[in-house]
């Protein structure tokens, strides 16, 4: 039985076979039902502790709304900020802090037992795995245009785009100058100095 090829991972998407799309296809929906899924859970559950907790009517609805977009924003700027290559402490961060308040809030209601526990934290873990696999997913960054090259790297150290004047056809200047001059006759009269 012969080896079977790997296809490289940076072909474009129209060369891929047609399993790999449909791979591609039930993995994105795997990802938006768990998704889904633990962000309706978590939702209830920062719902419920926030109208338990003094956060009365829509109060309670308005803290869990933002808590679950802060989550899916911040995942998507963290997204963003990878493939392009910017810092990406600022979305991390308000990622960890939206899930830890979305996974306390669940703990919260939990059974206060190990396994209530652990049943009460899946939803956000769930959340955090897809915003995982959704990163790993991220387009590469791309390369830093700004970096300049280091004295120790070959090759050349700056290009410059360069117009070269076509010297076939003489470009027309200004008229050029005489070389020899005129010999001008002086015409001044000459005055006698006058006596005392």
């Amino acid at each position: 039985m012969a080896p079977r090829k790997q296809r490289p991972p940076d072909l474009p998407a129209e060369v891929r076979s047609g399993r790999e799309r449909l791979e591609n296809r039930i993995q994105v929906l795997i990802m938006l039902l768990i998704g889904g899924a633990a962000g309706a859970a978590s939702f209830r559950h920062v719902h419920d502790v926030a109208a338990a907790h003094g956060q009365p009517g829509w109060l309670a609805w308005a803290d869990a709304v933002v808590l679950e977009l802060a989550s899916i924003s911040a995942g998507l700027e963290l997204r963003r900020n990878r493939r392009w290559g910017k810092s990406i402490a600022f979305p991390a961060t308000v990622l960890t802090v939206a899930v830890f308040l979305s996974l306390a809030a669940q703990v919260v209601e939990a059974e206060a037992s190990v396994i209530g526990w652990v049943a009460a934290a899946l939803p956000a873990l769930g959340f955090l795995t897809m915003v995982k696999i959704a990163l790993g997913r991220a387009d590469p960054a791309p390369p830093d245009r700004t970096a300049r090259p280091t004295r120790g790297e070959p090759g050349p150290s700056h290009l410059v785009d360069v117009v070269v004047p076509d010297t076939r056809n003489p470009v027309p200047g200004p008229p050029p100058v005489p070389t020899s001059t005129a010999t001008v006759r002086d015409r001044t009269a000459t005055v006698p100095a006058a006596a005392d």
